[in-house]
C-alpha cells in the first residue's frame, strides 16, 4: 500500500513538472539561492572539548564541583617554558610574570624540577628517585624514560609546562595574547643542539579552525571534475540523443542542494564543525547516484511514448528507488543526530538536511531538466546549439562531409543502447556475464567469506579512543607535538578524590574512612601502589600534628602547610578558618597507553568513590576525554542497531518481498561489520570522529543494494537469471558511475579536511 501511494504521488508530481518545467525549475533555483544567503550567518565551533566529549557527562559535572571548592583550579593552561614577551597596544611589555599562575608568589612551571639544585645533585650521583622526586611526579616530565630500582637511569626528552592565569576575563585575554606570540616565536625558532616540539592550550582549536576555513579551491576543483565526469559518463548517441548537458544538470542540482541546506542550517543556528567540510565532496556522489538512476529509468521507456508517459514511468520506477535511498540516508543521519557528541550531532544535522535537499532538487530541478531535454529531442534540436538538425542518414544522402555529418546530424534514439556512453554499456556487460557464471558465483561467495572472516578478526581487535594527531593536518606543528606525546611519553594519570563537604578530620572515624578510600583505590591493578599524595597521612607523621580538638588540628595543619607547600592547595578552610570545607587526595595510575584502559580506570575509580562512606567525587582533568572512551562504544553500537532496524522497516514498506528485504538487511550488516573490522587494519580507533563515518556508511550502504533489488522486482523476466540480467541492465550502469563519482569526491578531499574523517577515504 505504501508503495502504491508513493507511486501515485510521484505520478501527480511528475505531471506538474511535465507541463510546467521552466516554472518549477526557476522556483527551485530561487528558493535554494534565497536559503543560501543564510551562509553569511554560519557560526563555527572548534572547541575540542565541546566537539568530541559527551555533552552533560559526569566528568564535567564533577569538574564543576571540584572547581567550586578549589577555585585556583580555574587557572592553568599548558605552556612550553621559554622567555617570550608580548608588546601590548600601549607599548608596554607583557612578560611571563604578568600572566603566569602563581603559587607561593612563584610562577607555576611543570617540570622545572630539572633545573633545581637538588635534581642536579641527584643526577650527578645517579640517585634521581622515580617516578616521585621531592614530592613531584616525574613520569609526565621525561620521554622514553628508563628506571631501575626506583631510580631514573635515562631519558631522551624533557617536557615542560607553564601555567597561565585564567581567573578573570582580563588575565585570560592577556594569556591568550601571550600564547599567540609564543606560537609565532617558536614557529621560526631553530637550534642545532635540540629538536623542539611545542603547543599551547589553544593549538588544537586553532588547527580545527584552519580546517573549517579550508581551501575552497578544492571544492571548485571537485565541481569541475564532476561536471567533466558527468558529461563523459552520459555522452553517447548523436547530436540529438546526446545527454551530456543533462548529466551536468545533475551536478548543478546537487550543488544547489548543498547551498540551500547549508544556508538553512546557518539561519536556524546549527554550528558548523570541521568534519562538515567533507559533506560537499560526499553529497555530490549521492546526487549523481540519483541522477544516473533517473536517467537509466528514462532510457528504459518506449521511444514511442509521449513525454508525459515517459515521465510517469520514470517516476514510477526511478522515483521510488531514489525515494527509498533518500529516506534511509535521512533516517540514518536523524538517528545519529541523537548522539551525545556535538560533532556527531551537528554533522548529522547538516548531512540529513543536505540529503533531503538533494532529493527535493532531483525532483524540482533535475526532473524538469529531463522534460526540457526530452522536448528538445522530440523537436530534433541539436544538443549544443538547440537548432533543428537533420538525421545523419539524410545528411549523408545530401553529400555532406563526414565531419559535418558527425557534428551536425542526429535523431531520436530507437533503443536504450543508442545513447549509452561506454561507461554505461561495457561495465554492466561484464557483471551480467559474471553473475550468470557458476564458477564466478563460487569465487564471489568465497571472497565474501574471506571478507567476513577478516572483518570479524578486526572487530575482535579494534580499539576505541581519540588520538589528537588524527584530527589535524600532518603539516601542523600540533601534529608533530601530538605524535611525540603519543609515542614517547607515558600516560600516568593523577587521579584526585575530593571530599565535597565539611568533615571533622581530627576524628578517627573520618581518618579511617579516608584511609579505606585510598586503600581501595590503591588495590586496583592499574594504580601505582607506592605513589600517593595524602596530606592527612603526611600531617599525622609530622611534628605539628595534634588531634586534641578540631581547633588544634587545624592550627597544627596550617603550620604544617607552610613547610609542605605541595599540599597547600589540597585543603580548603572555611572563611573563619575554623573548619575544613573541602579536601582532596591523589593517587597515580600506572602507564595506560590504550584509551580503553583509560576509560576503564575512570569507571573503576568512580565506583571506589561511590562506595566510600565519605561524600567524595573522583576527578582528573583527562576524565573529560576519558568519558568519550568509555561511552563511544555503547553510543555507536546503539546508534548502529537502531539505524539498521529503521532501514529494515523502510525496506519492508517499500519492497515487501521477504528475500529482497533479507538481502538488503544482510548487506547492511556485512558493510557495517566491514567498517568496524577494517578500522583495525587501517590503524583507526572508535571515536566521535570515526562514529560519524560509521553513521554515514549505514545510510549509504543501503543505496546500491536497494537499487539492485528494486530493479529486480520492477523489471520483467521469464527466469531468475533473466530478471537479474535486466535488473543489471537498468541499475548496473548507474551504480558503477555513482561509485566512481563518490570515490572521486573522496579522493579529492583536501588533507586538512580528510584528516578529520580518515575512514571516509576508505568508503
Amino acid at each position: 500500500m505504501a508503495d502504491i501511494m508513493c507511486r501515485d504521488a510521484k505520478l501527480q508530481i511528475g505531471n506538474r513538472r511535465t507541463k510546467y518545467p521552466w516554472h518549477v525549475l526557476i522556483v527551485c533555483v530561487t528558493i535554494n539561492c534565497l536559503l543560501g544567503i543564510g551562509l553569511v550567518r554560519l557560526e563555527f565551533e572548534t572547541d575540542t572539548e565541546t566537539l568530541y566529549t559527551p555533552q552533560n557527562s559526569q566528568s564535567k559535572a564533577d569538574r564543576a564541583t571540584v572547581e567550586s571548592i578549589f577555585t585556583e583550579d580555574k587557572s592553568g593552561t599548558n605552556f612550553y617554558g621559554k622567555s617570550i614577551t608580548k608588546e601590548n597596544n600601549d607599548n608596554t611589555t607583557l612578560g611571563l610574570v604578568n600572566v603566569c599562575a602563581l603559587r607561593s608568589s612563584n610562577c607555576v612551571v611543570g617540570g622545572d624540577v630539572v633545573f633545581s639544585t637538588a635534581f642536579r645533585k641527584a643526577m650527578s650521583s645517579n640517585t634521581i628517585s622515580y617516578p616521585l622526586f621531592n614530592y613531584e611526579y616525574l613520569s609526565g616530565t621525561f620521554g622514553d624514560a628508563q628506571s631501575s630500582g626506583g631510580y631514573l637511569t635515562s631519558a631522551k626528552m624533557v617536557r615542560l609546562f607553564f601555567y597561565l592565569r585564567q581567573d578573570t576575563v582580563t588575565t585570560s585575554e592577556l594569556s591568550s595574547a601571550w600564547e599567540g606570540q609564543f606560537i609565532q616565536t617558536f614557529g621560526t625558532f631553530f637550534s642545532s643542539s635540540m629538536d623542539i616540539a611545542y603547543s599551547t592550550s589553544r593549538s588544537l582549536d586553532e588547527e580545527l579552525d584552519k580546517n573549517v576555513n579550508g581551501d575552497v579551491l578544492f571544492f571548485a576543483l571537485t565541481f569541475i571534475m564532476m561536471l567533466t565526469y558527468a558529461g563523459f559518463a552520459t555522452s553517447g548517441g548523436n547530436c540529438v540523443s546526446d545527454r551530456q548537458n543533462l548529466g551536468r544538470a545533475g551536478v548543478f542540482a546537487t550543488c544547489f542542494a548543498i547551498i540551500g541546506s547549508f544556508g538553512l542550517m546557518g539561519v536556524i543556528g546549527v554550528k558548523f564543525v570541521s568534519i562538515v567540510g567533507t559533506l560537499p565532496f560526499l553529497i555530490i556522489g549521492i546526487g549523481l547516484d540519483d541522477m544516473f538512476i533517473l536517467m537509466s529509468c528514462l532510457a528504459d521507456c518506449s521511444v514511442k511514448s509521449s513525454i508525459e508517459e515517459k515521465m510517469k514511468e520514470t517516476m514510477r520506477t526511478g522515483g521510488v528507488a531514489i525515494t527509498i535511498t533518500s529516506i534511509t540516508d535521512f533516517l540514518a543521519f536523524a538517528i545519529g543526530a541523537s548522539a551525545s557528541f556535538l560533532s556527531v550531532r551537528n554533522f548529522c544535522f547538516y548531512a540529513g538536511t543536505t540529503v533531503i535537499f538533494c532529493y527535493l532538487n532531483q525532483l524540482a530541478f533535475f526532473v524538469p531538466c529531463m522534460v526540457i531535454n526530452e522536448r528538445r529531442m522530440n523537436r530534433n534540436y541539436h544538443c549544443g546549439t538547440c537548432r533543428p538538425i537533420k538525421p545523419r542518414e539524410e545528411l549523408r544522402t545530401e553529400g555532406k562531409s563526414i565531419c559535418y555529418t558527425f557534428c551536425c546530424g542526429g535523431q531520436l534514439p530507437k533503443t536504450r543502447r543508442d545513447n549509452e556512453s561506454p561507461l554505461e554499456k561495457y561495465p554492466k556487460l561484464f557483471f551480467q556475464y559474471v553473475f550468470r557464471n557458476p564458477v564466478a558465483k563460487v569465487v564471489i561467495i568465497m571472497g565474501f567469506i574471506a571478507y567476513i572472516g577478516a572483518a570479524v578478526y578486526g572487530i575482535m581487535n579494534f580499539k576505541r579512543g581519540l588520538l589528537m594527531s588524527n584530527i589535524v593536518a600532518q603539516e601542523s606543528y600540533f601534529y608533530k607535538h601530538s605524535k611525540i606525546i603519543e609515542g614517547h611519553f607515558t600516560t600516568e594519570v593523577t587521579i584526585g578524590f575530593t571530599v565535597t563537604s565539611t568533615q571533622n578530620y581530627s576524628d578517627a572515624t573520618t581518618q579511617n574512612r579516608v584511609s579505606n578510600l585510598l586503600s581501595n583505590a590503591l588495590a586496583d591493578v592499574d594504580i601505582n601502589p607506592s605513589v600517593t599524595s595524602n596530606w592527612l597521612a603526611d600531617y599525622k607523621g609530622s611534628m605539628f600534628y595534634s588531634n586534641v580538638s578540631e581547633t588544634s588540628f587545624i592550627a597544627g595543619l596550617k603550620t604544617f602547610l607552610k613547610f609542605r607547600t605541595d599540599h597547600a592547595n589540597d585543603v580548603v578552610f572555611s572563611s573563619a578558618e575554623t573548619s575544613i570545607v573541602g579536601a582532596r587526595f591523589f593517587i597515580l595510575s600506572k602507564d595506560l597507553p590504550e584509551s580503553e584502559q583509560q576509560g576503564n580506570i575512570m569507571l573503576r575509580m568512580r565506583d571506589v568513590a561511590d562506595n566510600s562512606l565519605l561524600p567524595v567525587v573522583c576527578f582528573s582533568w583527562p576524565f573529560v576525554f576519558f568519558d568519550e572512551y568509555a561511552s563511544v562504544f555503547q553510543i555507536t553500537f546503539t546508534t548502529v542497531g537502531v539505524a539498521i532496524a529503521a532501514m529494515f522497516v523502510v525496506t519492508v514498506l517499500f519492497m515487501p518481498h521477504p528475500l529482497l528485504v533479507a538481502c538488503v538487511t544482510v548487506t547492511m550488516v556485512m558493510i557495517c561489520a566491514g567498517m568496524f573490522g577494517f578500522m583495525y587494519y587501517w590503524d583507526l580507533t572508535l571515536s566521535a570522529i570515526t562514529m560519524i563515518d560509521i553513521v554515514m556508511s549505514i545510510g549509504f550502504s543501503v543505496d546500491f543494494s536497494t537499487h539492485i533489488c528494486h530493479a529486480y522486482i520492477s523489471v520483467n523476466g521469464a527466469s531468475r537469471n533473466e530478471r537479474v540480467h535486466n535488473a543489471l541492465n537498468r541499475s548496473g550502469g548507474p551504480i558503477i558511475n555513482a561509485a566512481i563519482s563518490s570515490i572521486m569526491g573522496i579522493l579529492i578531499l583536501p588533507k586538512d579536511l580528510s584528516a578529520n574523517g580518515t575512514v571516509s577515504t576508505h568508503l
